[in-house]
């Protein structure tokens, strides 16, 4: 697991690093306030940057209307509501773009890439183990890293990599591929996730293996991926249509 420690992955780290004496801050975080609060800006800051209610009006318009200096600090972040009580908007916006709490988020894949990937694994003659695991089983893992991807988790000698380095089982969640950063809907750390392809879903037997077989079949075309989670807990619901 990693964290940009540019980035605090909790508001609770946020809040642990304002409660400390100004002096004990990390160089980084110290920066980071005087830009957010103005006190101490520096000679190209624009001067929005220190007027609180003229950043929650650039705030409010939509991304091409912004300056590019705001676009270039948000990001990949997304901007919640402001309210107008607000004194540190850019603030406000890194931490709701952190993982507080409970939080939900719905990831779609196309449906035949996550098949191949499915039965690459269940074809596979070996299989990566995940964190924790001792047997090794058919699965498809759930990373974010490099925007968020399912893969298989098979070993097959006969892979081979792309130009960039990326195994053909590799598929991309809509509008998070490679280059994107994830951390809006899946906080700030890395991970890997193993999903289960031969376990049944349900009373009737039916395997992840087996739903995408089927919704295939039926002419589906979207995976939808559905998570529930927090600092301690994860819980995956599969849909397809």
């Amino acid at each position: 697991m990693t964290t940009d420690p540019h980035f605090p992955s909790h508001l609770k780290d946020v809040e642990a690093l304002l409660a400390l004496d100004p002096d004990d801050r990390p160089q980084w975080f110290r920066d980071l306030i005087d830009d957010l609060t103005g006190d101490t800006p520096a000679p190209t800051a624009p001067a929005a940057m220190g007027d609180p209610a003229e950043l929650r009006r650039l705030l409010t318009l939509p991304a091409d209307q912004r300056p590019d200096w705001l676009n270039d600090y948000l990001g990949d972040m997304t901007v919640p509501p402001i309210p107008d009580t607000s004194t540190n908007p850019l603030l406000d916006v890194v931490t709701a773009n952190t993982a507080y709490g409970e939080k939900n988020c719905t990831l779609l894949f196309p449906l035949a890439q996550v098949l191949a990937a499915a039965e690459h694994a269940a074809a596979a003659p070996e299989h990566k183990l995940g964190y924790g695991e001792t047997e090794a089983l058919p699965r498809l893992w759930w990373v974010k890293d490099d925007g968020t991807y399912l893969m298989s988790n098979g070993q097959d000698p006969t892979d081979t990599r792309d130009d960039d380095g990326r195994l053909p089982t590799v598929v991309h969640a809509d509008d998070w591929g490679p280059g994107t950063d994830a951390r809006s809907i899946l906080g700030g750390d890395d991970f890997r996730q193993s999903i289960d392809l031969t376990t049944p879903l349900d009373e009737d037997g039916t395997t992840l293996l087996g739903l995408l077989r089927e919704s295939a079949a039926d002419d589906a075309t979207r995976f939808l991926l559905k998570a529930t989670f927090d600092d301690t807990y994860m819980n995956l619901t599969y849909i397809t249509e």
